[in-house]
């Protein structure tokens, strides 16, 4: 079969050429001339076709980059985190300021909240988010200090030494409660008037990498653990729901097998040899992920009857799959309570 015009090279031309024995219209010079012609078309657009097969749309990143530039906010709020914690307070700079500014909204006007019962208090880890806020206010003190120190007589706008003197004595009891850096803090208190010159600067820059290490570092653990409060609170609740004495009859369709068996699962915060390996809730949807010697079984369940009946499907590794129905037959044990759960096998 002969290839498409199009789809010849001009290594197979010459081929075809050097193939001729015998006299052929070829030795006609009209034909040779559009046979050059013909080759000349194709050298010439083919490059051009690959090329343009191969260029493609720039790709657009698949995850977005939800975090916020920290160092930015640090400088843009200069003034008051330089004043703190005599002149201002942490947490009110964080609700009306530093939250919204770093996306943590929801997180800000929780902490603000006013009215809230005990119960809806410890239900929100309120007492956990207020801590996170206060740390990630004063890590961002600590990384502008750090900032400052850095431009130290580098422009007539940075701050005078004196002025950083002071403002490092000012802060240095706060930024030093349960961290490590009051020999840093020291350093640069000392280094900061002292006469510039190469081995000050060099124990300057010693002292400013300490103090921006544990900021940054304290920065980023608050703000993610902020960031992911409301998920946290929603798989509260959802362990709240779940904890309790189950009774479950499982349908294995694999060998047809029945099987009732009891599941305790403990409250918040408590965890057994007996637990899920891992457990994720939300509204009304269930995860279960057992790892056992036997191999790992997943079970996908819905609550229903007002929250007193689970049913759902399981799959595992040994090739079993089916269903589950359970039914609460106890409400959550207490801290006290002894109650212990039965090894979860696969059916």
């Amino acid at each position: 079969m002969t290839a498409p015009a199009d789809s010849l090279r001009l290594s197979d031309v010459v081929t075809l050429l050097l193939a001729q024995k015998e006299p052929s219209p070829m030795t006609n010079p009209r034909v040779c001339l559009r046979l050059i012609a013909c080759c000349l078309t194709i050298l010439l657009t083919a490059p051009i076709a690959v090329r343009a097969e191969e260029v493609s749309p720039s790709a657009q990143p698949a995850l977005a980059n939800r975090l916020p530039a920290f160092q930015d906010v640090a400088r843009a709020n200069a003034a008051q985190l330089s004043t703190l914690p005599a002149q201002g307070d942490a947490l009110s700079l964080f609700k009306t300021v530093i939250g919204p500014q770093l996306g943590l909204h929801d997180a800000a006007m929780t902490v603000g909240a006013k009215g809230l019962t005990p119960a809806m208090t410890q239900e929100l880890l309120i007492s956990d988010l207020t801590r996170a806020a206060n740390e990630l206010v004063r890590g961002l003190a600590a990384w502008q200090l750090a900032q400052a120190a850095q431009d130290l007589g580098a422009s007539a706008a940075a701050e005078s030494p004196e002025a950083l003197q002071k403002r490092i004595d000012a802060q240095t009891a706060w930024l030093s409660d349960g961290t490590t850096l009051t020999p840093a803090l020291g350093r640069l208190q000392t280094l900061a008037a002292a006469a510039p010159t190469e081995e000050t600067a060099s124990l300057l820059g010693g002292a400013v990498a300490q103090i921006e290490a544990w900021a940054i570092d304290t920065v980023h653990r608050e703000w993610f653990r902020m960031y992911n409060w409301k998920d946290q609170v929603r798989q509260q609740r959802g362990l709240v729901r779940l904890c309790g004495t189950w009774q479950w009859s499982i349908h294995n369709h694999q060998n047809h097998r029945e099987e009732k068996t009891a599941v305790i699962f403990a409250p918040p915060g408590s965890a057994s040899a007996t637990s899920p390996a891992e457990i994720i809730v939300l509204g009304d949807s269930v995860y279960l992920r057992w790892e056992t010697r036997a191999g790992v079984q997943e079970d996908s369940l819905l609550f229903s009857g007002e929250g007193q009946r689970l049913e759902g499907t399981f799959v595992n590794t040994a090739g079993g799959w089916g269903s589950i129905t359970g039914k609460r037959t106890a409400s959550c044990f207490n801290d006290g309570g002894k109650a212990t759960s039965p090894r979860r096998q696969h059916h």
